[in-house]
């Protein structure tokens, strides 16, 4: 059976999601933005700016490493489909010239303009 033309397609509908993020430097995996499952293909523009890192910040998109950014530096990149968006905040090497005695504190925003229809 086939609807031809006979309805209209749904919707495009379009999400800003701002948000702020904050973790310890901890070398541990944090998803910050997921998909719901209730949406059909999300797509859209993912920007990360980190304001405070111990010793970088890898910021993964649909579990795949895309950037890793230092201090004061930002990413932005388009996906045609958009799934999950995770940060994880490198821990700062131990030497014996700087023994770590702390794990620390990354913080930083991220700003997604997201595209999808909802089911």
């Amino acid at each position: 059976m086939s609807c031809g033309g006979c309805c209209p397609d749904r919707p495009i509908v379009t999400d800003e999601v701002c948000l702020n993020w904050e973790f310890n430097c901890d070398g541990t995996d944090r998803t910050i933005w997921e998909a719901d499952g209730n949406v059909i293909k999300p797509f859209g523009t993912v920007t990360v700016l980190v304001e405070n890192s111990c010793d970088g910040v890898e910021v993964r998109v649909n579990d795949t490493l895309i950037a890793t950014l230092k201090e004061g530096q930002s990413f932005s990149k388009t996906f045609h489909s958009l799934k999950k968006v995770a940060i994880k905040c490198k821990t700062a090497l131990k030497t014996t010239e700087t023994p770590v005695t702390s794990t620390g504190i990354c913080c930083g925003k991220l700003c997604m303009t997201v595209h999808y229809k909802k089911c």
